[in-house]
């Protein structure tokens, strides 16, 4: 999963320690240069502002004025902070799977390819936010397991679910969701995140709960 850099903060992260502002802006700026180590870069962005909020928050032209930041990776800085907000719910409760089913089929109806919806939520069960994986191919979405990891660690959630959707063929995992799976099981325990529930639902109107049908403790270490 990970080389260089990002190797030594998934270590940090699986000793039970965090990843600092700047590490974390590396990892973001590291996506947008090919995998390369931006640290100096994510250093000066940090010396001009506070956070890495403040930093995708700034204008455009002010994240530009940081040496070593060119107008398409501001431009990527900017489409994160407007994905992350766009995804916010204010008033979205997550009450158990039964609900969540619910929920999720609801944001699935319609859909022609298969989409992978992450809901973060509170203590509480408030959604704060909602992150969609999705493919241009209609049976099959890929989701990096260094791509969960850089989203649960800026969440700051308290927990997960989960939901997939099958088009045009039963509720029932494959391979591929087994391993997508894997590594979020994994990627919750690096950031201290608890994992609900992952849940699939079918354009047929089948479901298939990870939790209830016992496959968490399968999967759980396999990432």
């Amino acid at each position: 999963m990970a080389q260089g850099y990002r190797r030594e903060y998934l270590e940090k992260l699986q000793s039970g320690g965090e990843l600092s502002e700047s590490e974390l802006l590396n990892i973001i700026l590291g996506n947008a240069y090919g995998g390369r180590d931006m640290s100096a870069v994510a250093s000066a962005l940090l010396e001009r502002f506070p956070s890495v909020s403040a930093v995708m928050e700034a204008g455009l032209d002010e994240i530009m004025t940081v040496e070593g930041v060119p107008e398409n990776v501001a431009l990527y800085l900017k489409s994160l902070d407007r994905t992350r907000k766009s995804f916010k719910r204010a008033d979205l409760y997550l009450t158990g799977t039964a609900q969540f089913f619910d929920v999720a089929a609801e944001r699935f109806r319609g859909e022609e390819n298969e989409n992978v919806d992450l809901y973060f939520v509170n203590k509480s069960g408030k959604v704060t936010g909602i992150k969609r994986y999705t493919s241009v191919l209609p049976d099959k979405v890929e989701v990096s397991a260094g791509a969960l990891l850089l989203e649960l660690s800026l969440s700051g959630a308290y927990g997960l679910y989960v939901a997939h959707n099958h088009v045009n063929s039963p509720a029932r995992p494959s391979q591929s969701d087994n391993e997508v799976t894997a590594k979020l099981l994994t990627a919750c325990e690096m950031c201290k995140i608890i994992f609900y529930d992952h849940c699939i639902v079918s354009s047929n109107g089948e479901r298939f709960s990870y939790k209830e049908s016992g496959t968490f403790d399968l999967l759980d270490g396999k990432m």
